[in-house]
C-alpha cells in the first residue's frame, strides 16, 4: 500500500531531525580537530598576507616568497626571544608567584569593613577566591600541555599556505558543479576578509600592548613588561580579553596602594578608549567590519560549542561565517532576481 504525501512529508523531517542531530553530536566530538585545523587556516592567512605582496613586488614563485617569510618570521621569533625571552619569561613566572598574595592582600584590606566582607563572602561562594587563581595557574600549564596541537597547527598553517589551490579545489568538489562558482567566490571573499582583519587585529594588539606596558611602568606597576604582552595577547579576544587583561595589573597594583590601583584603572581604560575610537577605526577602514554585538555573540556560540578555544577564534570564525553567509545567502538567495 502506497505511503501518503503527510507520511512521506513526516517521515523526511523526522530523517532530516536525526541527520542534524547526528552532525552536532560529530562536530561536538571532533570539536578539536576543527579548533586545530581553524587554527592552520588563519596562520595561512597571516602566511599568505605577506608572502603574497612579496611575491608580487619580487616577482619570484609562491612558494620561494613563502618560503622567505617563514625564514624572516624564525628569525625574529628567535631575535626577539634572545633580546627579551628571559625577561618575560622571568616576569610571567613572578607574575604567577605575586598574584595570590595580591589577591590576599585585597582581601584583608575589604575585610576591614562590613560591606567589604559582604564581597568578600559573596565572592568566596561563587568560587572567586585563591583557589580560582591556583585553576589559573593549572590553566597556565595546560596551555604548554598543548604544544603538541600548536606544532600541529603550525605544520598545518605552512600546508595550507604552499598549496592554498589545492584545499579550496577539494571543498569545492563536495558540492554540486552548478554550485562550485558561488561557493569559490565565497570562499575567495572569505579569506581575502580573513586575511585583512587579521593584518588589522595584530597592529591593535601591538598597539595595545606597547601602550599598556609603556604606561604601567611609568605609574610604577610591578611586572608592566609581562603585563603589556598579557594585553596586547589578550586583546584578540574582544570584550572579554581586555578585561581578564586588566584583573592582574589592578591586583599587583593594589601592593603599591588605592592610588596606584586608580591609576592602573585609568591606564586601562585609557588604552581601550585609544583602541576602540582612534587604532580599530583607522585599521578597519579597510578590513571588514563586525558589529559589536555580533562579536560578542560569537564569542557565546562559539565559545559554547568548542570551549576556550572557541572563545579565542570566536572573532576569526564570525568574519569567515558572515562572509559566507552573505555570499552564499544573502546576495545568492534572499536577493537574487527571480528569473536567476
Amino acid at each position: 500500500m502506497p505511503s501518503s504525501p503527510t507520511t512521506s512529508r513526516g517521515t523526511r523531517t523526522i530523517l532530516i531531525a536525526i541527520g542534524l542531530v547526528a552532525l552536532a553530536a560529530v562536530l561536538w566530538l571532533i570539536a578539536d580537530a576543527i579548533v586545530v585545523a581553524f587554527g592552520g587556516i588563519v596562520l595561512a592567512s597571516v602566511l599568505l598576507s605577506l608572502s603574497g605582496p612579496l611575491s608580487r613586488k619580487t616577482h619570484l614563485g609562491a612558494r620561494w616568497s613563502l618560503l622567505i617569510v617563514v625564514a624572516l618570521m624564525l628569525v625574529a621569533v628567535a631575535a626577539l626571544s634572545w633580546l627579551f625571552g628571559n625577561e618575560i619569561v622571568t616576569q610571567f613566572g613572578e607574575l604567577q608567584r605575586q598574584l595570590p598574595e595580591a589577591l590576599h592582600k585585597v582581601e584583608q584590606w575589604l575585610g576591614q569593613s562590613p560591606a567589604g566582607r559582604m564581597v568578600v563572602d559573596s565572592v568566596r561562594q561563587v568560587g572567586g577566591n585563591t583557589e580560582a587563581l591556583s585553576q589559573a595557574g593549572a590553566f597556565v600549564g595546560s596551555v604548554f600541555g598543548a604544544a603538541a596541537n600548536l606544532l600541529l597547527v603550525l605544520f598545518l598553517g605552512v600546508y595550507f599556505a604552499a598549496d592554498p589551490q589545492l584545499y579550496r579545489d577539494g571543498a569545492l568538489r563536495l558540492v554540486p558543479p552548478r554550485r562550485r562558482p558561488q561557493l569559490r567566490r565565497a570562499l575567495d571573499d572569505a579569506g581575502v576578509a580573513l586575511r585583512k582583519w587579521l593584518v588589522a587585529q595584530a597592529i591593535a594588539m601591538l598597539a595595545v600592548g606597547v601602550l599598556t606596558g609603556v604606561a604601567l611602568g611609568l605609574i610604577g606597576v610591578p611586572l608592566a613588561l609581562s603585563l603589556g604582552v598579557l594585553a596586547g595577547l589578550l586583546e584578540f579576544v574582544p570584550v572579554i580579553g581586555p578585561i581578564v587583561a586588566a584583573v592582574p595589573g589592578l591586583l599587583l597594583a593594589f601592593s603599591h596602594g588605592p592610588n596606584t590601583v586608580l591609576y592602573a584603572a585609568l591606564v586601562y581604560v585609557a588604552v581601550q578608549q585609544i583602541e576602540s575610537n582612534v587604532i580599530t577605526p583607522l585599521v578597519q577602514r579597510w578590513a571588514v567590519k563586525l558589529p559589536p554585538v555580533l562579536g560578542l555573540l560569537a564569542i557565546v556560540a562559539f565559545g559554547l560549542l568548542l570551549g576556550v578555544p572557541g572563545v579565542i577564534f570566536a572573532m576569526p570564525l564570525a568574519v569567515v561565517v558572515m562572509v559566507l553567509v552573505k555570499d552564499l545567502y544573502v546576495e545568492d538567495t534572499l536577493e537574487a532576481k527571480p528569473h536567476e
